[in-house]
């Protein structure tokens, strides 16, 4: 039986949506700093490890397994709901009207406040990127990934990256339009990655070339685009919102 919404073969969702993927999600999480879990949208299910705790913010997998996508009205409050829909709503819209071919690519950010079982309220940082596709290019699976922002403020934003070319949208009166700020260039991504793995200035102006005159130059540029004052800052943020 096929759904034709969907276009996904029923035996082929069951087989693929079964216990065992929660195991490699629980194994992908020992080894993470962030916790990941998948969202079913055929059937608006959580697929999820019991470690994955900043997502379920105390409360028992069970109740995120029977509750579905009704399980985020218990971590967010009406006016976060609201506001998540209407990301959402926007993110299908823009999703939709993409080229299919670079879908697989997108990936959805945003912050967010949720709350504990008991109540306490901390700001996530969450991320989503498509997972498995359906044959007309509606998204099937989506896998996320959850950490508890640095800076621990509440706080509402969301944006969209197309990794393949870095560009940025942001989520402004409620729709997803091209940042304006400036991308990074493949010099600074360049640079970004080699800070990411340790290597000092002196190495890194030697393997690209460069004095360290435009070394200083090329990262006080990319610190601006980023945000941060910081190399750490900026590598954390690099891998947050996956240019590097």
């Amino acid at each position: 039986m096929t759904s034709k919404k969907w276009r996904v073969l029923r035996d082929a969702h069951n087989s693929f949506c079964k216990e065992s993927i929660e195991d490699i999600l629980g194994s992908i999480n020992q080894i993470s700093n962030g916790d990941y879990y998948m969202l079913n949208y055929l059937d608006k299910k959580i697929i999820i490890d019991d470690s994955s705790s900043s997502i379920l913010c105390g409360h028992p997998k069970e109740i995120a397994d029977k509750e579905g996508f009704d399980f985020f009205k218990r971590i967010l409050n009406l006016e976060e709901q609201d506001w998540l829909n209407q990301v959402n709503r926007s993110a299908y819209k823009f999703f939709f009207n993409y080229d299919k071919v670079k879908r697989k690519k997108l990936k959805i950010f945003y912050d967010l406040t949720v709350k504990t079982v008991n109540g306490e309220e901390y700001a996530l940082h969450h991320k989503t990127t498509p997972f498995k596709l359906c044959k007309n290019g509606n998204m099937w699976l989506g896998l996320c990934r959850t950490t508890i922002a640095v800076d621990g403020a509440k706080k509402e934003s969301a944006y969209i990256v197309d990794t393949l070319d870095g560009k940025k949208y942001d989520f402004i009166d409620g729709n997803f339009a091209l940042s304006l700020s400036e991308a990074l260039t493949s010099m600074e991504k360049q640079i970004l990655t080699m800070m990411a793995k340790g290597i000092n200035t002196t190495q890194i102006s030697h393997s690209l070339s460069i004095s360290e005159t435009a070394f200083n130059r090329h990262k006080r540029k990319m610190f601006d685009k980023l945000g941060v004052d910081r190399s750490t800052s900026a590598v954390y943020k690099a891998h947050v919102e996956g240019l590097i």
